[in-house]
């Protein structure tokens, strides 16, 4: 479009551009035609004189821009002056070409031409971008998961809605005052631990850790993330995904429980069946006694097979309860060969006599950091599942072995491990064997191949996440119609070991002289233990209660250098009952027994520097642990 009332510069404009190129010219000459023309054609470029009739191409200019047009728009004018050519250009103008220089237009055309194609496509750039950014807003604060973003020096720079939820606050301002290290994670090591990673592997997966909430609870999350480097090449940045798993870990582990009391059912036949036998040997060695009493020869041999079927059944209880125990997981260093063996004369009772098995435990198997009670459900869940795939029975093999993976071994079989020693826990049968298909299915929750109402499909998935979770790894090598292998890497824990020779303990007397105050409400074991304890010149107090015991505190006039006292007591607890006892005496040594095998109630021993002893116990056992406690006592006062 040309804007122009003079028709000889039309005609000037029109010769020029007509013997440069392929132009096409529309000439409007007033205000009223320029803008009706402006809004109903799409223009290339405008060119336009300042000085008009009744208006100026300033005034045009300024319409122009006002109205949200971006044509070019070229000044083709005579000598201006340099002030009104930086106004015009101020206002919009994209060029300035004096008459007198009509030869430079087609090029001026052709640069503003470019200069608006090029300045459309950063436009749209730029409208791209910001519709990108804003779906990526969309996503990040729309997501279920919380996100967050920490720049290297441990602040959070960003947190997403899902994230200030899953902490427990109000606001993304109140998260970003936050810092993770102090506020956040429940142990400091855990956040250096997972930097070090993601420093290292740029990428973490799946790992899992406690936090701490607004309000002080804890939740147990998992962890995914990345590093990245800021654009500038400066210090790095994470970005993390976060869930929280809470809920599914305790479910987890309402689940194993229950597979637990499952076994524990299943084994009642054969522990009351073994029970049987053993009270079978007691009664008729007690019937034989009354029948010899005048014969010393048969009378050892009767209380020997007595002795022998009490340390059995109490073996067996000892089993039961450890295995039943309702417990939070806790890592501790565990012997696997150990785990076999305790579960040696549990699994047959479980499998049943048609299932031959058979340990094969290394030599020296290292230790591994697990919850032991973890590990049990693993050689469970494994072991039943194996007895399934054997109905008409089989054989099953378990066996430990001490391994060293390196790359060579680790990436032909797929395994997420680094290379480094293991302990290997291997399973077989040769039971009815898995296709691949099937293969490829069973760490899946609720995948299961057995008819309704015989299997969840969680077996498999538990013991998975018990492997991940121990920082190990679990291969299947099955067979259709030849068994089942199922093997368990874990990493080994480097312990370190004092040097020097063992320190051998001082033999302990036989008996004693101390006053010792027995608390038990079982009148006959009551009865027993005070006969026993007397006939190794001990002075014994007797109380059928807490309540009996801390009155015999109060009253007796002499000291009382030992507390015996079972720690489930009716009434008042056997702590509570130590704590207001040496409140009266400070000075008397504590001995805790119990025929319950939960952690805690072990660990209450530890709160008064006691000595514990697990019932059933020897008298010989009773005797060893009163002169350790004695012995100690005498050690405390010499100091």
């Amino acid at each position: 479009m040309l804007l122009e009332d003079d028709p000889h510069d039309v005609e000037l404009c029109k010769r020029r551009l007509t013997s440069e190129g392929d132009y096409t010219l529309n000439n409007v000459g007033d205000a009223e035609q320029f803008k009706r023309e402006v809004q109903s054609k799409n223009y290339d470029v405008i060119l336009g004189n300042y000085k008009l009739r009744n208006w100026t191409g300033l005034e045009a200019i300024r319409w122009l821009r006002e109205s949200g047009f971006t044509i070019p728009f070229i000044l083709v004018t005579g000598n201006l002056g340099e002030e009104l050519a930086m106004e015009c250009i101020k206002e919009g103008a994209t060029d300035y070409v004096p008459k007198e220089r009509l030869d430079h237009l087609p090029f001026a055309i052709e640069r503003a031409i470019h200069e608006a194609k090029l300045r459309q496509e950063r436009d749209q750039a730029e409208h791209e971008l910001r519709e990108s950014e804003h779906e990526y807003a969309s996503i990040v604060y729309g997501a279920p998961c919380g996100i967050c973003l920490v720049n290297y020096a441990g602040r959070i720079l960003m947190a997403n809605p899902a994230f200030i939820k899953i902490l427990g606050y109000g606001s993304e301002a109140e998260v970003l005052k936050l810092k993770p290290v102090r506020d956040i994670f429940l142990n400091a090591e855990t956040e250096h631990e997972i930097v070090a990673k993601m420093d290292k592997k740029a990428l973490i997966s799946c790992l899992e850790t406690t936090w701490r909430r607004k309000d002080g609870s804890t939740i147990i999350v998992r962890l995914d993330g990345r590093r990245f480097g800021t654009e500038a090449g400066g210090t790095p940045m994470y970005e993390i995904f976060v869930q929280d798993v809470t809920e599914q870990r305790v479910l987890e582990r309402q689940f194993q429980q229950a597979q637990k009391m499952e076994a524990i059912g299943r084994l009642a036949g054969g522990v009351a069946h073994d029970f049987n036998n053993l009270l079978m040997i007691i009664r008729g060695c007690a019937n034989l006694l009354e029948d010899h009493k005048a014969e010393p020869a048969r009378i050892g041999g009767y209380i020997k097979q007595i002795n022998d079927a009490t340390s059995i059944a109490a073996s067996v209880v000892q089993q039961l309860m450890a295995f039943s125990r309702k417990e939070t997981p806790e890592k501790t260093l565990v012997d696997c060969n150990a785990v076999l063996r305790d579960l040696r004369k549990m699994l047959p009772r479980l499998l049943g006599e048609d299932i031959h098995i058979v340990f094969h435990p290394g030599q020296a198997v290292r230790p591994i950091s697990a919850d032991r009670s973890q590990i049990e459900q693993i050689i469970l869940n494994l072991a039943v599942n194996a007895r399934d795939a054997m109905p008409n029975g089989g054989r099953l093999v378990l066996e430990t072995e001490n391994v060293l993976l390196n790359t060579l071994q680790i990436e032909p079989g797929g395994m997420e491990l680094p290379p480094g020693p293991y302990v290997m826990l291997s399973i077989a049968d040769n039971g009815t064997g898995m296709s691949a298909e099937i293969q490829s299915h069973i760490f899946e929750p609720f995948f299961t191949t057995k008819e309704r109402g015989k299997g969840t499909g969680l077996g498999l998935a538990t013991v998975y996440g018990i492997v991940k979770d121990s920082g190990g790894f679990i291969s299947v090598n099955s067979d259709v119609g030849q068994g089942t292998t199922f093997r368990i890497y874990f990493p080994v824990t480097i312990t370190t070991k004092e040097a020097g020779q063992p320190v051998q303990p001082a033999e302990l007397a036989e008996g004693g002289s101390e006053t010792i105050l027995l608390v038990e409400d079982e009148a006959a074991l009551r009865e027993i233990t005070c006969e026993y304890l007397q006939s190794r010149g001990y002075n014994v107090l007797i109380a059928s209660s807490s309540l009996h015991a801390l009155e015999i505190c109060r009253a007796h006039e002499q000291p009382i250098d030992i507390l015996l006292t079972d720690i489930i007591m009716p009434g008042i607890p056997g702590p509570e009952l130590v704590k207001s006892a040496l409140g009266m005496r400070p000075g008397m040594r504590v001995i805790y027994v119990s025929g319950h095998a939960e952690r805690k109630i072990e660990n209450a021993a530890l709160e008064f520097d006691a000595v514990f002893l697990h019932k059933p116990y020897s008298f010989a056992d009773l005797g060893h642990k009163i002169r350790e406690a004695a012995l100690a006592s005498k050690s405390t006062v010499n100091r």
